[in-house]
């Protein structure tokens, strides 16, 4: 029977992951898919397609091995919820976020009109 499931990312569970079983009239429970680690939400949600039905429901669909459609609804609290994260993939920190100031590169005018003198403080 077809309910809402409320879930919560990242959950407090010791072996955190998605773990993808569905049920076949003629063939019982099976696995589709595991997904372990902290980020198994995301790798899952990143194999499925994913169509937008409104503002905060989402068709996601997945073919098992055999060839059969596996369908669910993603309703999300707020916009997207854990798929904005797929916008994510590809992306590398650069080698440097922050360089030290070494010195004061401001011409003298600015540093007079925006008192430095706080620091000494």
């Amino acid at each position: 029977m077809e309910s809402w499931q409320h879930l919560r990312w990242p959950g407090d569970e010791d072996n955190p992951g998605v773990v993808l079983t569905w049920t076949g009239v003629n063939t019982g429970a099976r696995l589709y898919g595991e997904y372990p680690g902290t980020w198994g939400l995301i790798r899952w949600l990143e194999a499925a397609r994913v169509q937008m039905l409104d503002e905060s429901r989402y068709r996601l669909g997945l073919i098992t091995p055999e060839g059969l459609p596996l369908t669910w609804v993603l309703r999300t609290e707020v916009g997207k919820g854990p798929l904005v994260l797929l916008k994510l993939r590809g992306f590398t920190l650069p080698k440097t976020i922050f360089e030290e100031n070494r010195g004061n590169n401001r011409p003298e005018s600015v540093r007079k009109r925006n008192n430095d003198n706080w620091m000494t403080e």
